[in-house]
């Protein structure tokens, strides 16, 4: 009875010996690491651009939300967590899952507008596997972030230079008169009509059929309206398209035309 009672007593203290050690030891708190992208600015000379607007733009079907995000004096903080995108995005949980895809449009003064190739964020049904975001701009690098990683990446900025659409009919003779809307596309309704654009301008052809248009790198939206003349029927044209010359032609025919240039996987 003796040896089993200090059998008992040599267990206890082992157990109690192991389990102030288990206290002691340091302890390994697992917890899920934010996917974090930094983004610097610069222009084509290396000198750091100062960019005044950064603007999230999420696409879900005919739906558009545009959330404003916080730039410092060092560049731009991005989680590109689906976490993070539910508490910031306002009524989003019920549309993250189908969001379609996602742009990071930025503005800088005296420097052309550039917005992202479309990204497939993380959480999202567009993302395929879920393993990594990729985003990449013009000029820049493309980078893959994989969940829990942290990445950079350089945005280079350009001076804009002149963009003119000019207007013809169909003999290839200039039109004066028709008028231009510009903007920034982002998706379209069932119906075909724009959906969420940012308006950048509109203008009146001049003798030679030109309308200036604000430069940038992203997709344009251009509705044309020729009005009716005596022959001649009232046409609308609606184009998408990225531009990639300084002046983009645009025919004006005497029937109804609607022409789609779909450039966003360009």
């Amino acid at each position: 009875m003796k040896s089993v009672f200090l059998s008992l007593l040599k267990f206890m203290g082992v157990g109690s010996f192991l389990l102030a050690v288990s206290f002691l030891a340091p302890t390994k708190v697992f917890s899920a690491e934010p996917t974090l992208l930094h983004l610097d600015f610069q222009d084509g000379q290396g000198q750091r651009v100062e960019v005044t607007h950064a603007t999230l733009v999420l696409v879900s079907g005919a739906y558009v939300e545009k959330l404003p995000l916080e730039i410092t004096t060092n560049g731009l903080d991005l989680t590109m967590d689906a976490s993070w995108l539910n508490e910031h995005w306002p009524g989003g949980k019920s549309r993250i899952k189908n969001m379609d895809l996602v742009y990071l449009y930025l503005k800088a003064r005296g420097y052309a507008s550039i917005c992202s190739s479309p990204i497939h964020w993380m959480g999202t049904e567009s993302d395929r596997l879920g393993k990594n975001v990729v985003i990449s701009f013009p000029r820049s690098k493309t980078v893959a972030v994989s969940k829990g990683e942290k990445a950079s990446l350089r945005v280079d900025f350009r001076k804009p230079a002149e963009r003119f659409v000019k207007v013809s009919d169909g003999k290839g003779k200039p039109l004066a008169g028709v008028r231009v809307k510009s903007y920034v596309y982002w998706s379209k309704d069932d119906d075909g009509d724009l959906n969420g654009a940012d308006l950048l301008g509109e203008g009146i052809s001049d003798e030679s059929g030109r309308v200036p248009v604000i430069d940038g790198d992203f997709t344009y939206a251009l509705k044309i309206t020729h009005k009716a003349t005596p022959g001649h029927q009232a046409e609308n044209v609606l184009i998408i398209k990225r531009f990639e010359n300084k002046e983009y032609p645009v025919t004006v025919r005497d029937e109804p035309l609607v022409e789609t240039v779909n450039s966003q996987d360009e």
